[in-house]
């Protein structure tokens, strides 16, 4: 069985940054947006299109009502092969190699596969600052900006929830939750790799 690392992530904590340096550190692949572009090609859809509908949970904003007309009930059942998709690519991937997974309900989709599950998380401050210097946003002042990182991580935990009824963010349904605040994250690195291979080899891995 491959080694699998999941990380769910708050908005601006810097869980991709994690993600890409561990996945560096250990010399395996990197997962992210490729997980889009690939159930794009393999559905012959738009990417940016996937992306939307990954990110922003669009089955789960579909009302009941609205499931009765025809154009909906296409829309609906879009949504669905786009998850049975989804699902197929991230068992795909985990089958192929060890591998670092960014967000994308991967925890619970690749349960089976027990995954070392990690998730990232930084206070409200650290993650206006961070979003200011890195993230692409909209927010023209600190109030929308914080307004923004509550409704993505809103987003991901009702998208997480699609697939279990485990809370999105809940410590107890992780291996390690790593604290951002006020750290670099390169610096953080060599310690995630040791943590992550020595449980590995706890798991017989």
């Amino acid at each position: 069985m491959n080694r699998i690392i999941t990380i769910s992530r708050e908005f601006g904590s810097g869980g991709r940054e994690v993600g890409k340096r561990l996945a560096d550190a250990l010399h395996c692949a990197y997962y992210d947006s490729e997980i889009e572009a690939s159930i794009a090609q393999n559905m012959d859809l738009d990417e940016s299109y996937i992306a939307r509908s990954v990110e922003n949970g669009v089955l789960a904003n579909i009302p009941l009502h609205f499931g009765r007309t025809i154009a909906s009930t296409r829309l609906y059942k879009q949504q669905v092969d786009i998850l049975v998709e989804k699902r197929k690519v991230l068992c795909q991937i985990a089958a192929s190699s060890d591998c670092v997974i960014v967000g994308r309900a991967a925890d619970v989709i690749l349960a089976e596969q027990n995954p070392l599950k990690l998730f990232v998380y930084a206070s409200m401050e650290h993650k206006l600052a961070r979003c200011q210097r890195y993230e692409e946003t909209s927010a023209a002042s600190p109030k929308a900006l914080e307004k923004e990182i509550r409704q993505v991580d809103a987003r991901r935990a009702r998208y997480h929830g699609m697939f279990s009824p485990i809370k999105w963010g809940d410590r107890a349904n992780y291996h390690l939750c790593i604290n951002t605040t006020g750290l670099e994250i390169k610096q953080l690195i060599p310690h995630l790799a040791g943590y992550a291979q020595a449980w590995f080899a706890m798991n017989g891995r």
